[in-house]
């Protein structure tokens, strides 16, 4: 009997350890928080991407860098949605002024301004317009741009070193002037475009 009750003790207290050691869950790392999804990704471009990437045909190609550039956005490395390999994003949009967009396909603010975007990004005299797309899956945001049939190109933001350095507040959508000497500003009024003329008079305004 002695013995018995030892090997009960015995196997009691190592379920007990086994239950205090084992790896638990974070739910903080997997539900959205205030604006943002917290969505682990592995951006690596798979087939399924490459896919969804063809059937964009009207999209416009990503800029690519064209040498040294200066501004907070120089050796922040992106790549363009659908694609392989990584880009200078400060090299990328040195030399005329961009409106890069911050975007997510769970973020409906942002599935109502895209088309407004992409409507002003058509109109004669409209500067250079990118989307920046962030804490995404790939193939929900090509199927995204898809729908939408929004034309202007998107990069992706590898390990959120484009969100650190622009700074902007944690919510989406977010909307950025890189103006060509590489510095940048925030578009803070209107915070979400509803109509080409607001982005018209927007640009306008900053770039006097």
């Amino acid at each position: 009997m002695p013995r018995t009750l030892w090997t009960i003790a015995f196997f009691a207290v190592g379920v007990a350890l086994v239950v205090a050691l084992w790896p638990r869950t974070d739910a903080s790392t997997t539900a959205p928080s205030a604006g943002h999804a917290a969505t682990a990704v592995s951006w690596a471009v798979d087939a399924a991407e490459q896919r969804a990437g063809a059937e964009l045909p009207t999209q416009q190609h990503c800029p690519v860098s064209t040498g040294p550039a200066s501004g907070q956005l120089v050796g922040v490395a992106v790549r363009c949605l659908g694609a392989g390999g990584s880009i200078d994003l400060g090299s990328a949009l040195q030399g005329e002024p961009t409106l890069v967009n911050l975007w997510a396909s769970w973020c409906a603010p942002c599935r109502e301004e895209m088309p407004v975007l992409d409507a002003y990004a058509d109109e004669p005299g409209a500067i250079r317009v990118v989307g920046l797309n962030v804490q995404d899956t790939p193939t929900s945001a090509l199927a995204l741009m898809a729908d939408l049939e929004v034309s202007y190109p998107s990069f992706v933001d590898i390990d959120e070193a484009a969100q650190k350095a622009l700074a902007g507040p944690p919510v989406l959508p977010l909307s950025f002037l890189v103006h060509p000497d590489g510095s940048v500003e925030r578009v803070a009024n209107p915070p979400v475009f509803t109509e080409p003329a607001q982005v018209r008079a927007a640009m306008d305004t900053m770039l006097q």
